[in-house]
This record gives C-alpha cells, sequence and structure tokens, in this order.
C-alpha cells in the first residue's frame, strides 16, 4: 500500500496545486465526469467558468481527434480483432445504427456516457469526412458541455433559495452528480443494448 501511496500523494499534490491541469487531464481521461465538479467549482467562485468551459472543451475535441485519426489508422478487421468474440455482437449492433445515421449518432454519443470513444474510432474507420466529423463533433462537445453548465448553474441556484434547509451546496451538488451519473450509465446501458441488437 505505501508504494502506492507514495505515488498517489504527489500526483494528489500537483493537481490540486493546479486545478486547471487536473481539469485538462481528468477530461482527458474521464470526459464529462470532471467536468460537473469543474462547473461546481467556477459557481462557488473557485475556478473561472469560461476558463473550465474553453479547458474542457478542448481536452476533449483533441480526445475525440486522436480516437478518430486512430480509426482511420486502423482498418475494420483490426477493430474486429480487439473487440474479440465477447464484443463482436456489441460491435455489429453499434456499426449498424452508425451505418444508418453516423452524424446522428456520432453527436449524440456525446450525451451517452461509454460509447463517445468507440463512435470516434467508428467514424474515422468508415471513413466520415474530417470536415463533417469536426462540425459534428464539435457541435455535440460545445452542446453538451452548454446543457451540462446550464443545468448545474439551475441546480446550484436552486439550491441557494433552500439555504435555510440545505445546510451545504455541496451535499445538493453531490446528489445531483450522483443523478448525472447514474442517468449517464443507465442510458448507456440501454443504448448499448439497443444497438447491439
Amino acid at each position: 500500500m505505501q508504494p502506492f501511496q507514495d505515488l498517489v500523494l504527489p500526483l494528489l499534490e500537483t493537481l490540486s496545486a493546479y486545478p486547471y491541469l487536473a481539469l485538462f487531464v481528468g477530461m482527458i481521461v474521464a470526459g464529462e465526469l470532471v467536468l460537473l465538479p469543474a462547473i461546481y467549482l467556477a459557481a462557488t467562485h473557485r475556478m473561472d467558468l469560461m476558463s473550465v468551459l474553453a479547458l474542457a472543451m478542448l481536452a476533449t475535441l483533441l480526445s475525440d481527434i486522436l480516437w478518430y485519426s486512430l480509426g482511420r489508422r486502423f482498418p475494420k478487421p483490426t477493430l474486429k480483432r480487439l473487440t474479440g468474440k465477447v464484443g463482436q455482437h456489441f460491435l455489429e449492433g453499434v456499426e449498424r445504427t452508425f451505418n444508418a445515421g453516423g452524424k446522428r449518432v456520432l453527436f449524440l454519443s456525446k450525451f451517452v456516457y461509454g460509447t463517445r470513444t468507440l463512435i470516434q474510432v467508428l467514424a474515422g474507420v468508415h471513413g466520415m469526412p474530417l470536415r463533417t466529423y469536426l462540425a459534428t463533433n464539435v457541435a455535440g462537445v460545445v452542446t453538451v458541455t452548454g446543457l451540462l453548465t446550464v443545468v448545474a448553474y439551475a441546480v446550484i441556484g436552486t439550491t441557494y433559495q433552500f439555504g435555510a434547509i440545505m445546510q451545504t451546496i455541496e451535499i445538493a451538488f453531490l446528489l445531483f452528480v450522483l443523478v448525472i451519473v447514474s442517468a449517464y450509465l443507465l442510458a448507456g446501458s440501454r443504448l448499448r443494448k439497443q444497438w447491439s441488437l
């Protein structure tokens, strides 16, 4: 346990000293789940909202473009080998859905946690033109980031009105994060099941 702590504690200290770096790295690694706490910190004036939104969108777009580029480099059979027999059925369902409405699926993948990376790769594998990809992807990233920001601020504003009832806004925001994460996971699970039919 000690070697793990020796590795993790300096990393956590660095990330807490540089919250914008933590946001950027977190968005690349974990996506929108990191955005919600960052928006909360911006709403409570611990971080700058415009910087949070700009870094979040930049990190998301860079990550997405990397996955798209990997999809362009590797042929379709490579993707099938990577998924193995277990993921083959799911991959075929997602590909059918993607083939039926690539731009729409790319846009909607921003709202379904757990599908974003695969859809980026499929956009590359299926040769979606770069301009189309960028326009659709940027629209999706801006929309989901804006939507999450509006909802977070609405929840935070509502909790301020119930200040006497709520002892701390952190409790309300924690519940909000849990609801959003649960909704993302549930919607992702249902769409993955639907796409794998």
